[in-house]
């Protein structure tokens, strides 16, 4: 009785878990409707990359690297907001989120989430100069 309470009690936490992760997949659906997150691209990409670096047990050289991306995409997002363009240093960013994009120890979800991000970036890249706030 006591083994099945508990496997019950796991199974829920298991299927709430579930439901807030399916939820953050639809907020991330929704920020990304439209035009408007051009302005917050970067914002955008480093909340993807604290949700989705919150489910992997990053090794200390991996964890510092996604701290260093993180950091870069909000220097990139200050520039943003103040039109300025960095080239090398979204080169940095693009460079590290490939080899996050890459990390089999992500879902294939979490990783189509980063190749997305990735995409955007590199659309930005590309068109930078017609994305003014």
């Amino acid at each position: 009785m006591k083994k099945t309470l508990i496997a019950g009690s796991i199974m829920l936490a298991c299927l709430g878990l579930n439901a807030v992760a399916q939820d953050w997949y639809h907020e991330r659906e929704a920020r990304f409707r439209g035009e408007e997150w051009r302005g917050h691209v970067f914002e955008h990409v480093r909340v993807d990359l604290d949700h989705i670096g919150s489910a992997v047990f990053a090794a200390g050289k991996e964890q510092r690297r996604l701290q260093r991306t993180k950091e870069e995409l909000a220097e990139l997002q200050g520039k943003l907001e103040h039109g300025r363009y960095d080239e090398h240093e979204l080169n940095d960013v693009i460079d590290s989120m490939v080899k996050s994009a890459n990390d089999q120890r992500l879902s294939p979800r979490d990783r189509d989430v980063l190749h997305d991000d990735l995409n955007r970036l590199r659309d930005y890249r590309e068109h930078h100069d017609q994305w003014r706030r």
